[in-house]
């Protein structure tokens, strides 16, 4: 689809889905679905959405109509987001205090108001969102401020609250409320998840084309798994707080989740601490309540560790831990810090006392931990590629030919992909296997910390296995 807008033209056409991203969508579906504290949650979430949705559509149909001022449709609005309507998570930088901040900096407060019910009421269509979005923008968001506004904005609040994702996301929330399975919430939760799972969706900077893109690929996502957008929306935050362990409230649901206190929250937070404190000493343990980040926040975090760091670390470590190490062949010509992988791997891999296709396939591995008369202490497969399969495959025609190998394989993947890794590992296929029990994995990132430690006290490659985690473990 392209649409034009008064400022640009926009391609709005995410990647086709394939099959295996389906599924694994699929999958993540089942075990949101098997969390009987999650659904009730989601359940007891919706609930009060139906319930508020009609106060707040009311407020803001009669700001359209010109039922209530300016002033009174923000007073109104700041007032019950800190409270009920709150459940929509509308109290933050690109809510509540994204209105209190727009009408705070202007002195034609009239014009403002005539910009705003033409930018919040609900387009017919994508082309008229997108229009109506880019008009919205150019009138309220800097260097476009009137002369006024500029010359008050120079706090750091104005200047980050008054910025075009920000105006972008409160316009789509007034949507999303009066036709919410048309117009998806554009929450942080949801993008983040869009992005960590198979790369539906990601986000270019540019709020507009950001906002049409996660549209498309949320509710064609929707559509695919049978859910509503609450649902998928629900789904997603659920997912967010796996991934990054978090203590972000549910969308003002604070007390509602310190009582239930879902079992998955404990066992995610007692196996955190538990590897954090090996890794540094400190308890990871945190009960502080965070609040929930801006709503609009491009993907401009740092890198995750690439395939090449990873290995070059786990070469390194391998012979830090008395290990000689393979590395695959044709991966010898990169380099990380000006060092070629190959200048850290034995020249061939030596004859191991398997067939010829199981030798193959230990010579495809990253990296391959030796030690004492030709014996593999240890086998990684790094996954830092959209998916994850193909290493995962490796080790199945692996197993498969070789049952009775000993010597742990291990995959590293970003954090954000661990769980995708686990999925994976208890299709039937690989379970039939023996893969899900044979194959531990642990994150990059934890890998990179966890260095300085083993420098100081591991003996051997035994060590990092205290890192890695199992299927089994993970339930």
């Amino acid at each position: 689809m392209v649409v034009q807008s008064t400022r640009a033209t926009y391609v709005v056409a995410p990647r086709p889905r394939t099959d295996l991203q389906t599924a694994s969508w699929r999958m993540l579906r089942e075990e949101w679905a098997a969390d009987s504290a999650a659904i009730a949650e989601c359940e007891e979430w919706e609930r009060e959405r139906t319930r508020v949705r009609p106060q707040m559509v009311a407020l803001l149909r009669r700001f359209l109509t010109g039922g209530v001022g300016l002033e009174q449709f923000r007073s109104t609005f700041d007032r019950r987001t800190r409270t009920d309507w709150d459940v929509f998570a509308l109290k933050g930088a690109s809510g509540a205090m994204f209105l209190n901040v727009l009408v705070k900096h202007t002195k034609h407060r009239v014009v403002l108001a005539r910009q705003l019910r033409a930018a919040f009421r609900t387009p017919k269509d994508v082309d008229v969102a997108t229009v109506q979005l880019a008009e919205l923008i150019g009138s309220v968001a800097p260097p476009t401020l009137p002369l006024e506004a500029r010359e008050q904005s120079d706090t750091a609040a104005a200047k980050s609250v008054i910025a075009p994702g920000h105006a972008v996301f409160f316009a789509t929330v007034c949507w999303h409320l009066d036709e919410p399975s048309q117009w998806p919430a554009f929450q942080p939760s949801s993008r983040r998840v869009l992005h960590d799972e198979e790369e539906l969706f990601t986000a270019t900077g540019d709020p507009i084309h950001d906002y049409l893109l996660f549209r498309e690929s949320f509710l064609s996502l929707a559509a695919v798994l049978s859910l509503t957008t609450w649902q998928l929306e629900h789904l997603c935050w659920w997912q967010s707080q796996r991934l990054h362990e978090t203590d972000e409230p549910l969308f003002g649901f604070e007390e509602v989740r310190s009582r239930s206190e879902p079992k998955r929250r404990r066992a995610i937070a007692d196996r955190s601490a538990h590897r954090l404190t090996w890794i540094d000493g400190r308890s990871a343990r945190n009960d502080k309540v965070c609040e929930t980040p801006p709503p609009y926040v491009p993907f401009t975090e740092s890198r995750a560790l690439d395939h090449t760091h990873v290995q070059w670390l786990l070469a390194k470590l391998g012979k830090q831990l008395g290990c000689r190490v393979w590395i695959a062949a044709n991966d010898w010509r990169r380099q990380w810090g000006g060092e070629l992988l190959g200048s850290l791997s034995v020249p061939t891999l030596p004859p191991l006392g398997l067939s010829p296709d199981s030798q193959r396939l230990i010579s495809m591995i990253d990296v391959v931990w030796l030690t004492g008369v030709n014996q593999v202490a240890a086998a990684f497969e790094v996954e830092h590629t959209t998916s994850v399969y193909s290493g995962l495959l490796r080790m199945a025609d692996l197993a498969a030919l070789a049952p009775n190998l000993s010597f742990p394989l291990y995959v590293v993947a970003p954090a954000s992909r661990l769980p995708r890794v686990r999925r994976e590992l208890v299709r039937p296929t690989f379970r039939s296997l023996g893969l899900d029990r044979r194959c531990r994995f642990f994150s990059s990132e934890a890998l990179l910390k966890v260095l300085p430690s083993l420098a100081r006290w591991a003996t051997g490659p035994e060590a990092i296995d205290k890192l890695a985690e199992a299927v089994m473990e993970a339930d």
